[in-house]
């Protein structure tokens, strides 16, 4: 494999773009520098591996040899913010056209049919992961997104991700789970034009009205394209995930996203 398309040099580039030290921690031994262990749980999450085979695989391609419990206590130790800055330094633009929001799921491990025919429960068990996230529709990739663990109304995220979106955004399309008047006044406050087909007997709200008479169908219809990457990430990297707390199922599931922006997919 050529030298710049190494994924250990993409990480280790990607980490002197966002800004980070060589060690996120202040206190404790500076065995490994941050970037390995983004590497290591990056790794784990495009090979499919457990943290063991994670391990195993650094050492025989990487030559780094760490214990696997090195990386068990780096997803559940590395903050948010640094995920967030890392997928925000895979974008290199800083204007989007075009932009689209959605949200999704990911399912967690769930119990096996023996057991559910044991216990006498019919129902499903668990509660997936919301996932709510921008996409850039010409670019095909991920502006912005976060994971929580209990589901909450997308429009109320909208805010929070527009923020932390290193692009500015001109137009940006969403469903009708997203009509809301507060929300295309927010935008608008903040230099972009929403586009969201009204509910049903949308009455009140200056933008929803516009948009209930003229909105463009032949751009709104480019949305399809967050619904695509969305499939796509599940199908490349899975639709499950194996954490159990919300922590590391967000260590886990901002890999996928880094892994997806910077190309490196299998």
């Amino acid at each position: 494999m050529e030298k710049e398309k190494r994924l250990n040099r993409k990480i280790m580039r990607l980490f002197r773009r966002a800004g980070h030290p060589r060690w996120v921690h202040h206190m404790g031994p500076k065995k490994f520098e941050s970037w390995i262990l983004c590497l290591g749980l990056i790794v784990k999450q495009v090979y499919r591996l457990s943290y063991r085979r994670a391990m195993k695989f650094l050492d025989e391609f990487y030559e780094i040899k760490l214990h696997w419990t090195t990386l068990q206590k780096a997803a559940k130790r590395l903050p948010k913010s640094l995920w967030q800055s890392l997928l925000a330094a895979t974008i290199q633009f800083d204007y989007t056209p075009l932009a689209a929001a959605d949200g999704t799921g990911f399912s967690r491990t769930n119990p096996s049919h023996y057991y559910l025919k044991r216990i006498d429960r019919i129902g499903p068990i668990g509660r997936p992961v919301q996932f709510v996230g921008l996409v850039d529709v010409e670019r095909r990739k991920f502006l912005a997104g976060n994971f929580y663990a209990k589901p909450y109304h997308e429009a109320r995220r909208i805010p929070g991700l527009h923020k932390k979106c290193p692009s500015s955004i001109e137009i940006l399309l969403m469903d009708k789970g997203f009509d809301a008047e507060y929300l295309h006044k927010w935008l608008e406050e903040n230099g972009t034009f929403a586009i969201a087909p009204t509910r049903k007997n949308c009455r009140r709200g200056s933008h929803r009205k516009l948009m209930k008479n003229c909105i463009d169908w032949y751009l709104y219809w480019q949305r399809n394209i967050v619904e695509c990457l969305f499939s796509a990430l599940k199908r490349l990297f899975g639709s499950t995930i194996a954490a159990r707390h919300i922590q590391t199922q967000t260590a886990e599931l901002f890999c996928r996203l880094i892994a997806y922006n910077i190309g490196y997919r299998l």
